[in-house]
């Protein structure tokens, strides 16, 4: 499978966010590439949709209560 649409995805979701963010979206990026290369998955939605799971979840990449 083609993981181009990865990359572009990846880079939509490093807009706006902090340094350690970018940085596990770039960690989870090359995680999904070689997962897609291997078959993982049957479809590119599966695999946008685990991607942003997957940078949803991260620690760095959720937005802090400020009050």
């Amino acid at each position: 499978m083609d993981t181009t649409f990865l990359t572009q995805l990846a880079h939509q979701l490093r807009i706006g966010k902090i340094p350690g963010c970018r940085r596990a979206i770039n960690r989870i990026l090359e995680e999904m590439k070689t997962r897609c290369e291997n078959g993982e998955f049957d479809k590119p939605k599966a695999a946008e949709s685990a991607f942003r799971e997957f940078a949803e979840s991260e620690l760095s990449c959720q937005k802090k209560n400020t009050r």
